[in-house]
């Protein structure tokens, strides 16, 4: 976009345009500031009117569509005036996760995508650089926002006017340690910015930790600095002697600011701090950022929000409306895109992983439960109302929390961390250091583990396998249903190491192919044959399991038997079987709702290359199916997703046609109706 920001004072909002404020509160102001010129020329009235329609827009649209709206509902104002103070086309803009970027969205002429949000080639629920140019990164991780805006800041500072760097991180997000060290650098380096700290005091649950509490004191504080200021101006007026004892005064004023308002903290890190202000008050904020933009070095401008204002249960229940689910549930596809009815389900896997966490801690008291700001994602919310000595919400710091874990280990305990794939990734140091390399009993619940849909590939848990695998002394395992689910967690606990269990976002299979009683005993490397076949046999790992079943049933009925094996660990891997299925099968195929890359496919490669092949025996070919090489794009259903990577039952078994001998090929082909 062209570049039209020439000076300092260009910055400045063009002052409004002559208008009727009665007329333009009847008027579609929502559909007329689709762009920040068009939103600089309304009035002050005009700036609150639109405010307000787009929170109606928000509630009506979001709650169709399903997404992120409590979040957005609570950054209303506080987009309108950003937009109006600065010139985005050029000024840089970095939302912290971005979930709450909808407003925006708006503002820069997406209105007419949100019939399609976070749907099939729709927009997408996260800033996207591809939808527009007002979207500089694509982010789904909290924290991070003040270090890209610090690089950005830095990056432009040798130019001869400046683009302006606007963070906006949450109060919850603020507490992730990478926002420390940005803030910490920024201090020493003096870099140019402004952080806004949008103060809600929730993530997606009750932000949690001393730093909440600080940021309480805080707001609860405003009125001792306004009285402060009062006091002083009374002290100044008493003639003669009242300069002498404001002076006198200022010295103990200065310590009790240190003692009494903790937003002097963020000074000590040389960083200005304005505030707290407040996030509804659209005019009051274009005034403070006017104010802000002025000053020199780091700022923290920090804002008082309602997350989910607007919302009838905003109020007392932020967590209900965080994400909304769509008022009809999406449509299950075939890969040629024909509607098919759904399948009959389980409870989810969260929930299943829930109860069977709370089963075993009914009868072990060493069994804590950890998690980093998601009780309900992770499905702990009944865990700690049944046991809240037991249950620790670190907050949005997942290094922590895992680094906490080992050190419970260490203590005799058995810590349980439930944390999504995707942000497990940001403890992989950790895993590394605390767990692996001091072989400590810490079990991982990987939660969305898998493609996620609607969520994207900021979400997806597409590698955990991969960066986990390497790591000496870890286990990892799959389970295929609710069942396994609490024998496999119940394993883990007993084990003397480390280990992760990985499952996907939705629901466990309603009929459960073998009973409990009859199953093979859960053991670390010993995988279940579910059926014996001819010339193939799938290994399928977790969710695949039911897949590969759908599989072999469609095989089996044009009268040609497929071997299914659930692999149920991806290390240590059953070798000993995988052994026998070289020597008695032609192909083997693996199937994994993982990046083929170093999953869970790569590492039946690997024992494949050092299983014996004696007698002159041809070993069978492997096949990996999973996952590409590059990240899927958010659609309505995770089935869409895994029928884009070819991991559906209709494209599996096609896959395995071109594997069998034509006379077999062409029994299937017959069979079709």
């Amino acid at each position: 976009m062209a570049d039209t920001s020439a000076s300092l004072d260009d910055s400045a909002p063009a002052k409004p345009a002559p208008t009727d404020s009665s007329q333009e509160q009847v008027e579609d102001l929502l559909a007329r500031a689709q762009s920040p010129e068009a939103l600089k020329e309304l009035s002050p009235d005009g700036l609150k009117e639109l405010c307000s329609q787009m929170r109606a827009f928000l509630l009506e649209t979001v709650q169709t569509t399903g997404g992120h709206l409590g979040s957005n509902l609570g950054v209303v104002e506080l987009t309108v005036a950003l937009h109006y103070v600065y010139n985005f086309s050029r000024d840089r803009l970095i939302f912290d996760v971005s979930h709450q970027c909808y407003p925006h969205k708006l503002l820069t002429g997406r209105r007419e995508g949100f019939a399609n949000l976070r749907r099939t080639d729709g927009l997408c629920g996260f800033t996207h650089p591809d939808e527009s140019p007002y979207d500089l990164f694509h982010t789904g991780h909290a924290g991070t926002s003040i270090s890209v805006g610090l690089g950005l800041a830095l990056a432009a500072a040798g130019e001869e006017n400046p683009p302006k760097v606007v963070s906006v991180i949450g109060d919850a997000s603020l507490g992730a340690g990478v926002a420390f060290e940005a803030i910490n650098f920024a201090g020493a380096s003096a870099a140019p910015m402004l952080v806004v700290l949008n103060d809600n005091e929730w993530s997606i649950s009750k932000s949690v930790g001393a730093l909440a509490k600080l940021l309480s004191k805080v707001r609860g504080n405003r009125l001792w600095q306004r009285a402060g200021q009062e006091t002083k101006s009374l002290i100044q007026a008493i003639p003669l002697i009242g300069p002498r004892v404001d002076r006198a005064l200022d010295d103990f004023g200065e310590v009790m600011r240190h003692a009494v308002v903790p937003g002097h903290v963020f000074e000590e890190a040389g960083v200005s701090y304005v505030g707290p202000v407040d996030g509804h008050d659209v005019n009051g904020l274009v005034d403070a950022l006017q104010r802000v933009s002025q000053l020199d070095g780091m700022v923290i401008l920090h804002v008082l929000t309602e997350k989910g204002k607007g919302h009838p249960d905003g109020p007392n229940h932020p967590e209900r409306v965080h994400a909304v689910k769509p008022k009809a549930a999406p449509t299950q596809y075939k890969t040629e895109g024909t509607p098919v009815p759904r399948k009959a389900q389980g409870i989810s896997y969260t929930e299943a992983f829930a109860n069977a966490l709370n089963s075993s801690a009914e009868t072990d008291v060493r069994i804590h439960a950890i998690t980093a700001g998601m009780p309900s994602g992770t499905g702990l919310v009944d865990f700690a109302e049944r046991y809240p000595a037991r249950f620790h919400d670190t907050g949005i710091t997942e290094q922590h929390a895992v680094a906490m874990a080992a050190g419970m280990a260490k203590g005799g305990l058995r810590p349980v961390v439930a944390i999504y794939s995707t942000f497990m990734q940001r403890s992989y140091d950790q895993c590394f250091q605390e767990l692996s390399l001091q072989d400590l009993p810490v079990v991982l619940a990987l939660d969305r583990a898998g493609p996620v849909g609607q969520d994207g590939p900021t979400h997806h848990g597409a590698y955990d396998v991969a960066y986990l695998r390497t790591l000496p002394n870890f286990i990892l395992g799959a389970p295929r249903d609710a069942s396994d689910m609490a024998r496999m967690l119940t394993c883990f606990l007993d084990q003397k190491h480390p280990s992760a269990l990985r499952y996907p976002r939705g629901n466990t299979p309603l009929d459960e192919c073998i009973p409990v009683g009859e199953r093979t005993p859960m053991v670390p490397g010993k995988a279940e044959v579910l059926c014996e076949g001819t010339d193939v046999v799938l290994w399928a790992y977790g969710s695949m399991v039911s897949v590969a079943l759908e599989v072999a049933v469609t095989w089996h009925q044009a009268g040609v038997s497929v071997g299914v094996v659930d692999a149920r660990f991806a290390k240590p891997l059953d070798e000993g079987l995988l052994t026998q299925h070289l020597h008695s099968y032609s192909h083997v195929v693996t199937l994994e709702a993982h990046q083929r890359m170093g999953g869970f496919g790569s590492a039946v490669l690997e024992a494949a290359s050092r299983a014996p092949h004696g007698n002159g025996q041809t070993p069978a070919k492997i096949k990996v199916l999973g996952l590409p090489d590059r990240f899927l794009e958010h659609k309505t259903s995770v089935q869409e997703q895994l029928t884009e990577a070819g991991l559906d039952a209709d494209r599996i078994v096609r896959t395995l046609g071109n594997l069998l001998p034509a006379a077999k090929r062409q029994l299937l082909e017959s069979s079709e109706p």
